[in-house]
């Protein structure tokens, strides 16, 4: 063998040895255990084993209710391994509590305790301790047996979360119960209320797809009051080395730094509102978020559907529009989210700027257009209009951005830009609404800029672009029609484990009112501009009503 091949050669030899060897003293020392099995999906009862070399004196302890393995708990016998099947038919441990949620505060359906055996994972945590007591290491393995004969699952990610049940259920400090303070646990916000947590999520294939530990919160409003809760995910250095989660989930080549699990607020018998409009409208000049849908098993038991969603931050704001982290300002229901106190205080004179001047006269008009971007403001309000948003909006639930210094860039330009979130509820009831009238009343800025005709002008012609060609019958009957095929058995079972009340006709009833509304909503849409703006107006500035095709189901 010529020299150069033969160090070649040795270089990459020794390479190997190296880390065979690693391989060898990570597998033999006393610190380190691992499941025979990958979590996962599994046809039939199998048995599993917790490997690694122990030293004499240590000890592997396991646990089965997702709570953190002590030295009380089962002790692990190499010669006796764990037998792995469909854990079903146990008891329910977490899933019967009666202090996680009250009764639905808008149609005053009744949470209620499922009476049956709910489907469930099979949850193994094992950890191994020295002679003193100290942990060395801990493992957690999730296994899913049986479940290609159980409904529910088709078509739809799965996830887990597993924590110590302390964590979600203790009295004092669990953020999942009310608690004993009359401030309920779950209303708690803040860091001392997260809560450090094992997340695996699984696609449509069952196929995993992340694994990591991170930390929850509840998330949410009025809708922390529910029995099934929004939950906050974090990545965070102190739970498993890095600030993101390490999955392209939304979005190719991005990886998110927080999961929310979205329980549907409002909506919470159907789901649909949220994600049909964001992901009917992200063409738009707004923010939108993705949507995906999912069933949730909390420490190994079925807790329904939820959709794996964004959240707005810094960091979204920086991945999406390519802007500087630390150069965003965030504006969320009139609190500052991202930015210094110097940040606020230019949104309040913004906001007092377009308010209070004439914004009929033209120089006010292109000093508005500076602060803000027009195209987002004007097509953000005109989605919600057109859905017939209100109630707690615009007065709530509205989020605007805007870079702090200049960056030279597309978005990083200084001006405000809007975010559409929170559509669950106060909307799509009543086709005939005229909701112009109403943000009229209850918001200044879009008041002040209604005087003016070029505002007007591009507001109408934006609206009606909206109720043809985005959230058209046609476009909206598609998803609705789509929608209700891949989640009608899913929500069904769902709805049964919390609100038993409610039915599949519901479910079923419920989309085609929504197909309804938007097959005559641009119509209704026509007239209030008409009654607003006048109809010699809109023809002198050409803008005339266009037809449109019918969405209904089935059609």
């Amino acid at each position: 063998m010529k020299g150069r091949y033969r160090k070649a050669f040795d270089i990459f030899g020794i390479g190997v040895l190296l880390s065979a060897l690693a391989v060898i003293v990570w597998l033999s020392s006393d610190g380190h255990i691992y499941f025979s099995q990958d979590s996962g999906y599994y046809k039939d009862t199998f048995t599993l084993e917790i490997n690694g070399s122990w030293r004499a004196g240590n000890k592997v302890y396991y646990t089965l209710d997702g709570s953190e393995p002590t030295q009380e708990d089962y002790l692990y016998d190499k010669g006796t391994p764990i037998l792995i099947g469909d854990a079903t038919s146990g008891d329910n441990r977490y899933a019967d509590r009666q202090d996680v949620g009250i009764s639905d505060f808008v149609n005053n359906t009744l949470y209620e305790a499922p009476d049956y055996n709910i489907d469930k994972c099979n949850v193994v945590r094992a950890s191994v301790f020295d002679g003193e007591g100290n942990c060395l290491d801990s493992i957690t393995g999730i296994y899913f047996v049986g479940f290609q004969d159980k409904t529910g699952y088709d078509g739809i990610y799965t996830a887990s979360i597993v924590t110590d049940p302390e964590n979600l259920f203790d009295p004092e400090t669990g953020i999942y119960v009310k608690g004993f303070e009359e401030n309920a646990n779950y209303a708690e916000r803040g860091p001392e209320w997260e809560r450090e947590a094992s997340l695996a999520i699984y696609d449509d294939k069952q196929r995993q797809i992340l694994t990591q530990q991170c930390g929850i919160r509840i998330k949410g409003g009025t809708s922390r009051r529910l029995a099934q809760k929004s939950i906050r995910c974090y990545a965070r250095d102190e739970y498993c080395g890095d600030n993101k989660f390490q999955t392209e989930l939304f979005h190719k080549g991005k990886l998110p730094h927080r999961i929310v699990f979205y329980a549907g607020g409002n909506d919470y018998f159907c789901k649909v509102k949220d994600p049909m409009i964001h992901e009917l409208t992200e063409s738009l000049h707004f923010a939108t978020m993705r949507f995906i849908p999912c069933v949730l098993f909390l420490n190994g038991e079925y807790w329904g559907v939820y959709y794996l969603s964004e959240e707005y931050d810094d960091d979204y704001i920086a991945d999406h529009y390519d802007v500087k982290e630390d150069n965003v300002v965030l504006i969320k229901s009139g609190w500052l989210k991202e930015g210094e106190d110097s940040d606020f205080d230019e949104y309040l004179a913004m906001k007092e700027f377009i308010t209070q001047e004439d914004m009929s006269r033209s120089e006010n008009w292109e000093t508005a257009c500076q602060m803000i971007d027009m195209d987002s403001f004007i097509d953000y309000y005109a989605t919600q209009i057109y859905i017939q948003r209100h109630e707690d909006w615009p007065s709530a639930n509205y989020a605007l951005w805007r870079t702090r210094e200049d960056e030279g860039s597309e978005f990083g330009d200084g001006r405000w830009r809007w975010m559409l979130y929170d559509v669950n509820s106060g909307g799509m009831d009543v086709i005939e609404y005229d909701s112009i009238l109403e943000v009229l009343y209850d918001d200044g800025m879009f008041c002040s800029l209604y005087y003016n005709e070029e505002f007007r002008r591009r507001f109408a012609e934006r609206i009606l672009y909206i109720g043809r060609e985005v959230l058209s019958a046609e476009n909206c009957g598609e998803f609705l029609k789509n929608y209700g095929e891949t989640m009608r058995i899913p929500m069904t079972e769902s709805n049964r484990r919390f609100y038993p009340a409610v039915r599949e006709e519901d479910f079923d009833g419920y989309l085609e009112w929504l197909t309804e509304f938007f097959d005559n909503r641009y119509d209704a849409i026509w007239d209030v501009l008409v009654e607003n703006m006048g109809e010699e107006w809109l023809r002198q500035n050409g803008i005339e009503k266009e037809l449109r095709i019918s969405g209904k189901i089935g059609e």
